[in-house]
């Protein structure tokens, strides 16, 4: 029987691992359609689900004009971008905590199947996006009724 050596490792340190899964939420973000921009990871929070009448999209954006909005749509990608104004302290502010961010972001999300583009329904109200997808015809589910003989 022959004997290997064991090679050790030094241990992790907190940072290492900090640095470690800041690397793998990075990667995970652009996979998945993250954003890359000022606002931060992730912005706008959205909500997507699947029928088989289509994708309905919700996603949170107070804060954000209109006039700032872009939705944009391709063959099987949504692109929601814009910007978040920043809020104005008065000059004479000592600022305590400032967590809301501000500026442009950009979230892309590939879409499961193809969609009718002019069927598209969007809806903003109390700073959530709504948008309804429909499925083309063509790629709806169909029921193919089985015959016996």
């Amino acid at each position: 029987m022959m004997w290997h050596r064991l090679q050790r490792r030094p241990a992790m340190t907190g940072r290492m691992i900090w640095h470690e899964l800041q690397g793998i939420d990075s990667g995970t973000q652009f996979r998945l359609g993250g954003t890359r921009g000022p606002v931060g990871s992730g912005y706008p929070f959205i909500n997507a689900w699947v029928n088989d009448d289509g994708v309905v999209l919700t996603a949170e954006i107070p804060g954000v004009e209109l006039d700032d909005l872009d939705i944009s749509i391709t063959e099987k990608s949504l692109t929601l971008s814009g910007k978040r104004n920043a809020l104005n302290f008065p000059e004479d502010a000592k600022i305590r905590r400032r967590e809301r961010n501000h500026g442009e972001f950009s979230r892309t999300l590939v879409l499961p199947f193809h969609v009718k583009i002019d069927g598209i329904d969007a809806q903003l109200e109390n700073g959530v996006l709504r948008l309804e997808l429909p499925r083309l015809p063509e790629e709806k589910p169909r029921k193919i009724e089985v015959k016996t003989s």
